[in-house]
């Protein structure tokens, strides 16, 4: 009864098998085919079960036959096989021998070659698109510092790098837009290093991640005693360290309005006065500034001081949105998957419909969020080609989802003016916003403000660092 259970399920087994397969008896004649094989080859087993293979040969229904190799070598044997019916297959045939060790029968083993060349030609393809976008970047880093290569295949990243190239020769103040994540610290690199100033410093500063009595000191500096835990001996602004280098400033239209007359003066007449002194210093510095914000509206809603607007926009330089230059996308890829390979030694690659979902895909983060992406998947999925259904698994690629619970408390406070309420609701909802969500972008994000309007809200309420 065991025994022929056991029958049972290896019929099952061998009937319902991806694989076709053929038993054939010591002299060539075709016992069994299971219905795989007429799948693969066409020929039906009426037609061939009972009959000699050489039969087959000779009417030209195949065009040799693995099993008399597998009788005339004693061995396993593997052929590629042609049928009449146009298909071509991989033969593999196992001689199966008695207890004496004689050859009782032959098993065929026939595996569609068609799906196989095509799963083969599909990773030729890949691995072709993948070495034909490395020499792309390594061309382009040629024509580049390889520590500052920008990755631009899309036409409109060609055209902001060829406007970017054209600026660095002169001193023109530059003012560069765009989104936040579009790379626009890159472009400023860019300027610098092929710039007459190359070879002086490139001074960063975010005008919206700073307090404003700090922001103003950080830029002019201050003299001895100027105020309360200044240094006795003074210091010097950042305009005077970029001294006959670059001075960048990253969200320029987050400046507070007191420190815009400031920088226009500067930017007139090319001179500071540091915090508590009298004496104007002369600078020699170059200033480009960057922004995420509409500056057009700013100075419509009288945020931003026309006249420094104008002064600033000598040369502009718009970086667009990701989604509006989609041929970057599969570059930047595999310029983040190598750049993984290099730093973690994870070698990963991403199938066909992956690359074309993540090309479709609109990016409200733009580059930065397709960076991170690429390398949280590729950490997390642990196997070497990624497709789109591992994508899907690991993360929904959409808007993130607004929490509910950004609502502020509905009970009116007794002896609280209407701005104090409203800043003690703000102050509610920046906490829940902050605990919710793992970094300050994706609260801001939440929130729908710039991730540098969130933090100067932070410092004006006094909330920890820890939470970002």
């Amino acid at each position: 009864m065991a025994y022929d259970f056991v029958l049972d399920e290896l019929t099952q087994i061998i009937h319902y098998s991806f694989d076709g397969i053929v038993i054939c008896d010591a002299d060539g004649v075709i016992l069994f085919q299971n219905p795989a094989y007429e799948r693969l080859t066409g020929l039906r087993a009426q037609d061939c079960v009972g009959r000699n293979l050489q039969e087959l040969i000779d009417e030209g229904v195949i065009d040799k036959s693995v099993t008399f190799r597998v009788l005339s070598e004693k061995k396993p044997m593997t052929i590629i096989q042609n049928f009449i019916t146009g298909k071509k297959v991989l033969v593999s045939g196992v001689p199966i021998r008695d207890a004496s060790g004689e050859i009782k029968k032959v098993v065929c083993n026939i595996r569609d070659l068609t799906t196989l060349n095509q799963l083969e030609k599909e990773i030729l393809d890949l691995e072709e698109q993948n070495q034909r976008v490395n020499r792309e970047l390594e061309e382009l880093k040629e024509k580049q510092d390889a520590r500052k290569a920008i990755v631009a295949h899309d036409l409109k990243t060609k055209e902001v790098m060829e406007r970017a190239m054209r600026v660095a020769q002169v001193n023109s103040v530059v003012l560069i837009q765009g989104e936040s994540g579009v790379g626009k610290e890159g472009i400023v690199n860019l300027i610098h290093q092929y710039s007459n100033r190359s070879d002086k410093p490139l001074v960063r500063i975010n005008c919206g991640a700073i307090p404003e009595q700090l922001l103003e000191s950080e830029l002019f500096g201050y003299e001895s005693g100027s105020f309360t835990g200044a240094s006795k001996s003074g210091k010097p602004g950042l305009f005077e360290i970029a001294s006959a280098g670059t001075l960048f400033l990253d969200e320029i239209g987050d400046m507070p309005q007191q420190l815009q007359v400031k920088l226009l003066r500067v930017l007139q007449e090319y001179e500071i006065t540091r915090i508590g002194g009298v004496k104007p210093i002369k600078i020699d510095v170059r200033i480009i500034a960057a922004t995420n914000r509409n500056l057009d509206e700013l100075v419509a809603q009288g945020k931003f001081r026309e006249d420094l607007y104008y002064r600033l926009n000598i040369i502009p330089i718009v970086v667009p949105p990701l989604r509006e230059r989609r041929d970057d996308i599969i570059p930047l890829v595999y310029h983040f998957l190598r750049n993984i390979k290099n730093t973690y030694g994870v070698n990963r690659m991403f199938s066909r419909d992956a690359l074309e979902s993540l090309r479709e895909y609109d990016w409200p983060g733009n580059v930065r969020e397709l960076q991170n992406l690429v390398e949280r998947i590729s950490l997390m999925i642990n196997k070497p080609l990624i497709n789109l259904q591992d994508i899907e698994s690991e993360v929904k690629i959409g808007p993130a989802r607004r929490s509910a619970s950004h609502r502020p408390p509905q009970t009116v406070q007794q002896g609280q003016s209407l701005k104090e309420q409203l800043e003690e609701w703000e102050r509610v909802i920046i906490r829940q916003s902050l605990s919710q969500f793992p970094s300050v972008r994706q609260a801001a994000k939440a929130l729908q403000i710039d991730q540098s309007t969130l933090i100067r809200k932070m410092q004006k309420y006094r909330m920890k660092r820890e939470v970002m």
